[in-house]
């Protein structure tokens, strides 16, 4: 993870807890996955600079989850970043995220922050079981499936359950392809 994807994570985790007040980082977690389901699906490219993961409860952004299990003892950058800009809301809600700090809006484009402001609208009053469910879909269900290699959660399987069509999906390959290419 670079330096400027550990910001931009960082300050995507601030616009989500300041436009909520706060909330606990399951949450956070699904509310970054759907509005990177939209984004993929519309425009052909992800926000979030993190691989989402099928895990048992549903997906969640690898590094993001990490750094968040790692807030307080810090050892990794981005929990390191983290630490300084967030909080748990302590005993009476220990799994509540709340921020220290505006979010900075530099970091995020105005289709980042749509994507982001209709997924914090849908998500924030879902109860867990309900976010769970919703999470559970095809492209979740396609990387909890492999029995060899990574639970990582392909952008086209993302961008298929929101029903990109072909020539998205083709752009979304070809874009992960120079990805790869570039690394």
């Amino acid at each position: 993870m670079t330096n400027f994807d550990s910001k931009k994570l960082t300050e995507l985790v601030l616009y989500i807890l300041c436009k909520t007040g706060g909330v606990d980082f399951y949450h956070v977690f699904k509310i970054l996955y759907f509005a990177e389901m939209k984004h993929l699906a519309r425009w052909g490219s992800g926000i979030v600079p993190d691989e989402f993961c099928a895990l048992k409860y549903g997906p969640v952004p690898t590094h993001l989850y990490d750094a968040v299990k790692e807030l307080g003892h810090s050892r990794m950058k981005l929990s390191e970043e983290l630490s300084e800009v967030v909080q748990f809301a302590g005993e009476d809600a220990p799994n509540v995220l709340l921020p220290k700090r505006d979010a900075n809006v530099d970091f995020l484009s105005k289709s980042e922050i749509d994507a982001l402001d209709q997924s914090i609208i849908e998500h924030e009053s879902m109860t867990f079981g309900q976010l769970m469910r919703k999470s559970h879909d095809a492209a979740w269900d396609e990387a909890n499936r492999r029995v060899h290699g990574t639970n990582v959660i392909s952008p086209i399987s993302m961008a298929k359950v929101m029903n990109a069509d072909e020539a998205m999906l083709e752009y979304i390959e070809e874009q992960m392809q120079i990805e790869a290419a570039l690394r």
